[in-house]
């Protein structure tokens, strides 16, 4: 986490394996003594993708001024997160973000989009912090079948 203001809000937004540098980033943060806000959101397509559940319930549980927003996008019902996208939750939850440190990070689609929102609800270019998880398809390493006489 870059070094700054102990109390400046902190807004974590996070689809699939995006949680776990953010994960780190909370870690960081507590560990410096940060005391301002931090709200975490972490998003994924069905429940089950939705890990370290227990150990962010269990933050938030511990610190006051943590939150932990779990979400499902392609569930019809879940008792254990909030249907509907992460970042769209987040940022319905947080309409003003001036002042505040945005980091983003996980599927391009939902990084490029959630930073340009983010930019637009007030938050400084310089304080949103975006990593998008590109993804690669492996090369074909099929071989072919030999032929029949």
């Amino acid at each position: 986490m870059p070094p700054g203001d102990p109390e400046k809000p902190l807004l974590l937004i996070g689809t699939g394996s995006g949680l776990a540098p953010l994960y780190g980033i909370i870690q960081d943060a507590l560990h410096q003594g940060h005391k301002g806000p931090i709200s975490l959101f972490h998003g994924s397509s069905h429940p089950e993708g939705l890990y370290l559940a227990d150990e962010l319930q269990s933050l938030s549980a511990r610190y006051d001024h943590c939150s932990y927003t779990p979400a499902v996008s392609r569930a019809l019902s879940t008792t254990s997160a909030t249907l509907g996208r992460a970042n769209e939750i987040a940022l319905s939850t947080h309409t003003r973000l001036s002042g505040w440190r945005v980091y983003l990070c996980g599927h391009p689609e939902m990084v490029h989009t959630t930073k340009k929102k983010a930019f637009l609800a007030g938050a400084a270019m310089r304080e949103i912090h975006a990593d998008p998880f590109s993804f690669v398809k492996p090369p074909s390493t099929a071989v072919a079948a030999p032929s029949l006489p």
